[in-house]
């Protein structure tokens, strides 16, 4: 009796076994519901309604059915369990889903904001440096420039200064070849510019001699407090040149000399004016 009962017993098991994974153990998305969990309809059982039938049962097919009820209540049970756990399970996973989504959101625009910034300070930074560059650059060259203009003045001023002492030069050499006068007008200027008129030495050239003691007394008139005046004669001077010897010492009134002083003097206005003009 006790074999046989275990056998059945084993049997109602692998029943049950069998009819749990293939039958009762899957289940579809709708049976999975917020609220009251999905209950799984419960195998028809036979009761024995006619009392005769039951007590001619054999016993161990009555102690058989009642495993088997008890059974079957323990497998209902258990899915019902498992269904909640699963429905729980899913909306733990879809709260932790959510939350992720959100922190995630979070960290985008955290991200994307802190991009915009630095993107912001980069974009600033290199205007800067871009702008310093430009000034950098507009300040070489401004200083290029002025170089340029000064070294083009200075090679011109050359240029320039022999332009002009030529140009005296042929003005003075025409003044004086076409002009017996100038002569006069050289000795008195050069007469003018020594401190001592109490004896004066005047030379002039063979060219001029006849011509200035011919007008010796229209040159005293023109020095004014002239005192005593000698003329002579000195081979070595060109035509319209002179120099003066007085106590004190000499003064060179020739062609060349007053050249040279017009180009001292144009140098010396030159040099003057370029302050003014930075």
């Amino acid at each position: 009796m006790p074999e046989r009962l275990l056998y059945h017993v084993a049997e109602a098991t692998k029943s049950l076994y069998n009819r749990s994974t293939y039958g009762y153990g899957v289940y579809k998305r709708s049976q999975v519901n917020i609220g009251n969990p999905y209950q799984p309809k419960k195998p028809a059982v036979r009761f024995f309604d006619d009392e005769d039938e039951y007590e001619e049962a054999p016993v161990h097919k009555r102690e058989l059915d009642k495993d088997l009820l008890i059974s079957q209540d323990i497998v209902y049970k258990a899915k019902e369990e498992a269904a909640v756990l699963v429905r729980e399970a899913e909306l733990e996973a879809e709260r932790i889903l959510s939350k992720a989504n959100g922190k995630a959101e979070e960290l985008f625009a955290e991200t994307e904001q802190k991009s915009r910034e630095e993107g912001c300070r980069q974009g600033e930074a290199l205007a800067r440096q871009h702008y310093q560059e430009l000034l950098s650059e507009a300040e070489s060259y401004r200083d290029q420039c002025k170089q340029e203009y000064e070294d083009t003045l200075n090679s011109l001023e050359q240029e320039i200064v022999e332009l002009v002492i030529n140009i005296a030069a042929k003005v003075l050499g025409d003044e004086i070849r076409n002009n017996r006068q100038a002569i006069l007008d050289i000795a008195r200027e050069t007469i003018n510019s020594c401190s001592n008129h109490e004896h004066v030495l005047l030379k002039v050239s063979a060219e001029d001699y006849d011509f200035v003691v011919e007008n010796e007394e229209s040159l005293r008139s023109m020095v004014g407090d002239l005192n005593e005046l000698e003329i002579k004669k000195d081979s070595t001077l060109k035509r319209g040149s002179c120099i003066i010897d007085t106590g004190f010492g000499s003064v060179d009134g020739s062609c060349d000399t007053i050249i040279e002083n017009i180009k001292q003097a144009f140098l010396n206005l030159s040099q003057s004016a370029e302050p003014g003009e930075n």
